[in-house]
């Protein structure tokens, strides 16, 4: 797929810009503070029905106006046209609409124009907690399959009524067992279904993971990735458990816990808990990791959400690099950029300066150079 326009409507600090991309490469050029990080919000939000930036939906709308509005024509990989809107006012709930039909959800929506975004702001996927590597699997999947995407949003939404019910029952010191027990049954089935799902994905993924490490670095090292689940016990994730093994594990941790739960007046176990591990070497990349060897993994992990993304949605996805050539070394960014430029997708990078990458371009590819300035969008070549 690729994204053939973009217009955003008072979306942090542009008033109106409208801009026609590159069907290959697109440059963004910019200060710090200038917009050009908003362009790629504005593609994050046509895709993913958000930014991909730590922020609330009020804050993105521009001083003196009460909504935003981002919206795109894009073309896929058959040709067929496709168009998306979305628009959020203050105090309301987002209007979605797109070549697939009006008044749509979120998760309607996620997954029809795939895209891989990477961000300074994500190394946290490595050096964070766990909560970065959840929100990691969680995007990708929801992208790769609208079931998940759903699923994902149920365990959300009966963990926050389970929680209300068991911190209830702290507050007054009973408990409705038969209520309990109900959300109960709804946690434990949609956290089977997740973290089945979730087992089924890291063993699909991690060829392409390891590959990808192999590209990005010339140094060999040994890399591994796996899942965690928090709460079931090592035995069960080692022998491809089905739903109806995760369900009966869960519901064996549910029975042990239940004091300490309605002591607590949280729900203490669950997918909403569970990691990805990431090792390097032998020891747990968090920990062990160097700097370097942490943007080669951050980079690896992305390029293999690239390659499982094309081969599940069939689809080419439109990747987002976001500021990340300051963050890298000469090398690292000589290995990004030729992959980039070789993996045929639609590329949009964002830069403070551009001059080294344009040294960087091979002849004859079809690049289009932005330059934003104070919200204001300029195509100069």
């Amino acid at each position: 797929m690729h994204l053939r326009s973009l217009s955003l409507m008072n979306l942090r600090n542009h008033d109106q810009t409208d801009v026609e991309f590159s069907p290959v490469l697109n440059i963004i050029e910019g200060a710090n503070g200038a917009g050009k990080t908003t362009i790629l919000e504005g593609i994050a939000i046509c895709g993913l029905s958000k930014s991909f930036l730590p922020t609330t939906e009020t804050l993105m709308i521009r001083k003196t106006a009460d909504f935003y509005r981002a919206s795109a024509a894009a073309l896929t990989d058959l040709g067929v046209p496709y168009k998306i809107a979305v628009q959020y006012a203050a105090g309301s709930r987002k209007m979605i609409g797109s070549s697939i039909g009006e008044n749509l959800s979120p998760k309607e929506i996620i997954g029809e124009m795939p895209l891989i975004i990477l961000s300074p702001d994500f190394k946290e996927i490595t050096f964070g907690s766990p909560d970065h590597r959840r929100r990691f699997i969680d995007m990708m999947l929801s992208q790769a399959s609208k079931r998940y995407a759903e699923e994902s949003l149920n365990l959300k939404r009966i963990l926050k009524q389970r929680n209300n019910i068991l911190s209830q029952a702290k507050q007054h010191g009973t408990v409705n067992e038969d209520i309990l027990e109900v959300w109960t049954g709804s946690f434990i089935e949609t956290s089977a279904e997740i973290a089945h799902r979730r087992l089924h994905f890291i063993s699909e993924f991690a060829p392409y993971f390891l590959e990808a490490y192999r590209q990005v670095t010339s140094v060999d090292e040994r890399v591994e990735i796996r899942y965690e689940p928090d709460s079931l016990p090592p035995e069960i994730t080692a022998v491809s458990p089905s739903i109806a093994d995760l369900e009966a594990a869960y519901l064996a941790v549910a029975k042990r816990r239940k004091t300490e739960e309605l002591r607590r007046g949280v729900t203490v176990f669950g997918a909403q808990k569970d990691d990805m591990y990431i090792g390097i070497n032998g020891g747990n990349a968090r920990e062990y990791a160097s700097q370097g060897q942490h943007k080669s993994l951050l980079i690896a992990l992305k390029a293999a959400e690239f390659e499982y993304l094309r081969n599940a949605k069939n689809e080419m996805p439109i990747m987002l690099f976001d500021d990340i050539f300051s963050e890298l070394d000469k090398m690292r960014t000589e290995r990004v950029f030729r992959n980039i430029l070789n993996s045929g997708a639609q590329t949009f990078i964002t830069t403070t300066e551009s001059e080294s990458l344009r040294r960087s371009l091979p002849g004859g590819i079809d690049v289009a150079f932005f330059r934003v300035t104070s919200g204001i969008a300029e195509r100069i070549s």
